[in-house]
């Protein structure tokens, strides 16, 4: 698979280009952003509900909640909501692809890979950041010292309990910051191109997994860069987006208490979906110019140019 070598400033030029990436079909793609932040609510609301209803289920009958059954019903529940989190992430791109290739694409259509067998094996990429989680898990406590993570643990216990909790200070910080920061590279890296790779593409895992690590060495540049780029502008964006909030939960509080509820939750609920249409345009883009586009989309209406 032919792997483009591209400058570090392309990292910055993903980034201009995703902000812009709505504009063309706006409704599809915000819409798409939405409906995938509601169907991952649900799955949480229905995980809550379920926990919930067995840890308290059984103490309004009198009887101490079974952990190993809460546990073995939280892991199966949690490692679903995994699995469907690449394959909203990969229907996102998909409506953002067909918008930008000027064919219709409704906002529901981020919902398509369920239904594809192609779509349905994005969940595999679920799995592999399960695996991921644990192995990084382990070299993390493995840096901090065992002694660190069970300290941790006791103050964060004694600060849930309203005491001053003192916190302990892990073995080899610098190298433990680093060592975190290559991991989370390669994991996102990792899980961002293959997302693509496997819908569009039409690779098979190990093929995409193999295709997205050399990417990420081949471009850590403009990875990086488009990396750095999008938390900065997130890190600004979300403090702008808290006073908005806060001003509009205010007067909204004016008139009444659940308006201005209403008011916080609309414009956090924005916010996630833009962050969520940069974050998957900016992959998607990414993908685009690494790989090339196997079905490369037809011109827009309206545009003019010449013909080879």
């Amino acid at each position: 698979m032919d792997i483009r070598r591209l400058p570090a400033t392309q990292g910055w030029v993903w980034f201009r280009q995703a902000i812009d990436l709505g504009s063309k079909n706006p409704r599809a793609v915000f819409g798409a952003a939405l409906l995938s932040i509601a169907a991952l609510y649900a799955a949480l609301l229905l995980m809550v509900l379920v926990l919930a209803s067995l840890m308290f289920g059984g103490k309004a009958a009198g009887k101490t909640p079974d952990l190993g059954m809460v546990m073995l019903v939280a892991l199966p529940l949690a490692l679903a909501i995994m699995l469907l989190v690449p394959m909203l992430l990969g229907g996102l791109m998909h409506v953002i692809r067909e918008g930008e290739a000027g064919r219709p694409v409704r906002a529901r259509d981020v919902f398509s890979p369920l239904r594809a067998r192609q779509g349905r094996r994005l969940a595999w990429l679920g799995v592999v950041q399960v695996v991921l989680a644990i192995l990084g898990g382990a070299v993390m406590m493995t840096l901090a010292g065992g002694d660190y993570w069970r300290d941790y643990l006791q103050a964060m216990q004694s600060a849930m309990q309203g005491a001053q909790p003192t916190m302990p200070e892990p073995q080899h910080p610098g190298l433990l910051f680093l060592v975190q920061m290559a991991f989370n590279y390669f994991s996102y890296a990792l899980m961002l191109f293959s997302i693509p790779l496997m819908l569009f593409s039409g690779c098979s895992l190990d093929v995409a997994l193999r295709a997205a690590w050399q990417a990420s060495l081949r471009n850590i540049g403009a990875n990086l860069l488009a990396g750095v780029v999008f938390l900065a502008a997130m890190m600004v964006a979300a403090f702008v987006v808290l006073l908005l909030a806060g001003l509009l939960g205010m007067v909204g509080g004016l008139i009444h208490a659940a308006v201005g509820s209403a008011l916080v939750m609309l414009v956090m609920l924005g916010f996630a979906a833009v962050v969520l249409v940069l974050l998957a345009g900016a992959s998607y883009l990414a993908w685009r110019d690494t790989f090339g586009d196997t079905a490369l989309p037809p011109a827009l209406p309206g545009m003019h140019g010449f013909e080879a």
